[in-house]
């Protein structure tokens, strides 16, 4: 019996054994699964949390350059507003937002003519009581509001016959006459642009590019051209124009005593600026002058109609005006519309309130027109050609008749400024 036993116990521990080693083996295979389960989901929290914190530093950089950019045309900009504070060390803030109950950052603005902007965003993860931070260093540049000749957020609808564009370079000798458009010194930057809309080229001859948005399209007749190329990269924003700081005056109030109307070269004026500054007409029915050397910002409230609009010249000094359109519906009318000398002496914006801009006489214009919200419609021509000298961005674009238009390069260069973009950035 003894010799059973002892074979018994034997087996009874070699199956003991085996089952503990396997009970250990098991549990070590369960704690590499739970350490592996844990580690992988610690490195999905970081990564979400890495992806995540780039996020809340580009929402740090968006916050920064709203604050550069209230709108167009760029205006003095106090960069102490909204919270910001005064400067300190060279720069503004920090301002800092919470997003999320794990997200936030922290953004500066220097003191830069040109400004450098860095933000920082922070995701925390719980589960592991860690912060994840990154630091975005952006710098701007302050490019023209009008970078090419006729823009649109929507439809461009060219129609009729005898309608060209072209560009040439007040500022260049080799493509202009004393400043002016000269045919023979014409380029091939007369370029049409589109955020979301249909350019209808027609039978028109566009001396220059297409350039369209994503989801923008372009169509032409069997007499229609492009010269240039025909692009869906075209990606401008349209910001709200922001009237001038302080309160307009009544006009013609403000100048010296003048029995109106003015009548100089056979037109009569019903308003005559003399002195520069900031004013303002209810209902516009009239024609406008400013004299040589007069910088005059003009408000429009109601519907306006103008019949000619003459900013003068004399011995190399010339005036200057910017209107600013906050009624519904502006028409520019007659035989002689504006006449600036040029594009860069005449500025028309139109605020949100602004949703049509007609032209319908047979005459030049000279000048720019940022009206984003309206639709802008040219129809005339007549047996001559309409000459439309300067830019426009409007939110669409209609000409029905006979037109040529020049794009003013030096408007790109010298123009109005359409804010602070980024012109780079990078991680820190």
């Amino acid at each position: 019996m003894k010799p059973r036993s002892l074979k018994l116990r034997a087996a009874r521990g070699s199956v003991l054994m085996v089952t503990l080693f396997m009970v250990s083996l098991i549990g070590f295979f369960l704690f590499s699964y739970l350490y592996l389960v844990r580690t992988q989901r610690t490195q999905v929290a970081r990564s979400q949390a890495w992806n995540s914190a780039l996020a809340m530093a580009e929402a740090g950089l968006e916050e920064a350059l709203a604050q550069l950019n209230p709108g167009a045309p760029q205006p003095a900009i106090d960069r102490t507003a909204n919270g910001w504070g005064a400067a300190s060390g060279g720069f503004y803030g920090p301002m800092s937002r919470t997003l999320t109950n794990v997200g936030s950052y922290s953004v500066v603005i220097s003191t830069n003519a040109f400004p450098l902007i860095y933000s920082t965003g922070y995701v925390s993860i719980p589960s592991i009581s860690a912060t994840i931070s990154r630091t975005l260093r952006l710098t701007t540049s302050t490019p023209g509001l009008f970078s090419v000749g006729m823009a649109a957020k929507y439809n461009i609808d060219l129609k009729g016959n005898n309608i060209n564009t072209d560009s040439f370079d007040s500022a260049n000798t080799n493509f202009s006459s004393n400043g002016q458009y000269d045919s023979a010194k014409a380029s091939t930057n007369g370029d049409l642009a589109s955020i979301q809309g249909i350019v209808n080229v027609g039978n028109a001859d566009i001396h220059g590019d297409v350039l369209l948005g994503p989801t923008a399209s372009e169509t032409q007749l069997n007499n229609g051209s492009v010269s240039g190329g025909v692009t869906n990269d075209f990606n401008v924003e349209f910001p709200d124009v922001v009237l001038p700081s302080g309160s307009a005056l009544p006009a013609p109030l403000g100048i010296p005593p003048l029995n109106l109307p003015l009548t100089t070269n056979g037109i009569s004026y019903d308003y005559a600026f003399f002195t520069g500054g900031y004013y303002k007409i209810s209902n516009l029915n009239g024609n406008i002058y400013v004299a040589p050397g007069a910088v005059v910002s003009l408000l429009l409230s109601g519907n306006a109609t103008a019949g000619y609009i003459r900013v003068a010249s004399a011995g190399g000094i010339t005036g200057n005006l910017a209107l600013y359109m906050d009624g519904p519906t502006f028409t520019l009318s007659g035989n002689d519309t504006v006449d600036s000398g040029s594009a860069l002496n005449f500025s028309y914006y139109g605020t949100t309130n602004n949703t049509t801009l007609k032209f319908t006489g047979n005459a030049a214009f000279t000048g720019t027109i940022y009206a984003p919200e309206a639709d802008f419609s040219l129809g005339g021509g007549g047996n001559n050609a309409y000459d439309f000298v300067g830019s426009s961005y409007t939110a669409s674009t209609s000409l029905n008749g006979h037109f040529n238009f020049h794009y003013d390069e030096n408007l790109a260069r010298g123009g109005p400024k359409r804010g602070f973009v980024a012109s780079s950035w990078h991680e820190l």
